[in-house]
């Protein structure tokens, strides 16, 4: 199998159908040598006179193109490798394309690419469309994709038209050469949304349909891997804060590190859960769990903090419940009670179970941990997974040592 065309690469993104050579151009996908050089001739000639030109008719593109983009997307028609890549990426229509297709495969495909455009051109702010109609169109596009890559009549499509375009430079190529890189650049416009924070959560939700077909779900991994990362050093970052104002005895500043940083940064983290290890998740909701635990006990059985502070602290504790994995869902209700029997003043009675508030050495371990945690995160994405699981053994390795 060859390296997959560089136009991969090229397309990756928002403007995957923007930049389409058969979008900018307004040219049928058929199209070839005469048909080509007439509509450069022509529209060269339109571009001398005016700044824009809208493209095709389909095309989502509401500032239309300008002259330099026109020409190096015909530049493009002179790679038939990159050309089919946009070909097959662009509106069939009733092009005769001599394939011998079941025209549903056409109508399937061309589906496929109305519902994507419209969902990426709904998140860039193109057209105006509700949440639920983008969640709308981004299940459907799942759907028609996956259907359309599962399908042998895809395979023998690109077959055929690797023959039809009679070009030296796609000797030796197959089908294999092109639809592997597929699930990557349809999932790509993800990768580039997900930098807002703020639109994180909904495009996790809406990545759910697409994560039931493994190749998909395999690119969106690595697209959201960056945003887990980020996500769990802030929470490590906070967790290390407030376990130093813990540890001197600073606990009212503790409990405000993790109410306003701590619990938040973990809550960014939560719609990303599918895009992250199963076991790094639950490890972390243990660490934050348990911090909370700690802080909100030392507060609630201390005289000097103010019943205001204490109320929080149970607030605090009770969303550190709502995520605990189900290991420490027990400990941490017990105390729940307890601080609610007491009035959460004076001598709760909270630490009825061996560990209400886990022990220094188990702090310790608890920190290592976390950096195992974190250090793992950061090597899988810089120098291999391998790496990331032989820091993050050895790291809870250590935990344990600690914690015994």
């Amino acid at each position: 199998m060859k390296d997959s065309p560089a136009r991969f690469a090229d397309l990756a993104g928002t403007r995957l159908y923007r930049r389409n050579i058969f979008a900018v151009t307004g040219l049928p996908v058929d199209a070839q040598g005469r048909a080509v050089r007439r509509q450069r001739a022509r529209l060269d000639a339109r571009l001398a006179v005016e700044e824009t030109w809208p493209g095709d008719d389909g095309t989502p593109a509401p500032d239309g193109y300008r002259k330099e983009e026109v020409r190096l997307a015909f530049e493009e028609f002179q790679d038939p490798r990159g050309r089919l890549v946009d070909e097959l990426l662009w509106y069939w229509r009733d092009a005769d394309l001599g394939c011998g297709c079941d025209p549903v495969t056409h109508l399937r495909h061309d589906d496929a690419v109305e519902r994507h455009s419209r969902a990426i051109e709904a998140e860039t702010g193109a057209i105006d469309l509700t949440e639920a109609e983008r969640t709308g169109l981004w299940d459907e596009a799942a759907a028609c994709w996956e259907d359309l890559l599962d399908s042998p009549d895809l395979r023998a499509h690109i077959a055929r038209r690797l023959t039809d375009l009679a070009d030296p430079r796609l000797d030796g190529y197959s089908s294999d050469d092109f639809l592997p890189g597929f699930p990557r650049l349809l999932v790509s416009p993800f990768a580039e949304l997900a930098g807002d924070r703020a639109v994180r959560p909904r495009l996790a939700a809406a990545c759910d349909p697409w994560m039931t077909c493994p190749a998909f779900a395999a690119a969106l991994h690595d697209t959201f891997e960056e945003p887990v990362t980020e996500a769990v050093e802030r929470v490590g970052q906070g967790l290390r804060l407030a376990a130093e104002e813990h540890h001197a005895d600073r606990n009212w500043d503790a409990l405000q590190l993790l109410g306003d940083r701590v619990l938040p940064a973990f809550g960014e983290l939560e719609p990303l859960k599918p895009f992250a290890s199963e076991s790094q998740y639950e490890e972390l909701a243990h660490t934050v769990a348990v911090a909370v635990n700690n802080v909100a006990l030392s507060i609630c059985d201390d005289s000097r903090p103010s019943r205001g502070q204490k109320d929080k602290a149970v607030d605090l504790l009770e969303t550190a419940y709502e995520i605990a994995p189900e290991r420490d869902e027990d400990l941490i209700h017990q105390n729940l009670l307890a601080l609610y029997e007491h009035g959460a003043t004076g001598s709760t009675g909270a630490r009825q179970n061996p560990g209400g508030e886990m022990r220094t050495a188990e702090c310790a371990g608890c920190m290592f941990g976390m950096a195992a945690l974190i250090g793992g995160v950061i090597a899988g994405a810089t120098a291999g997974w391998s790496w990331a699981v032989g820091i993050i053994i050895g790291g809870f390795v250590l935990m344990g040592v600690f914690s015994s």
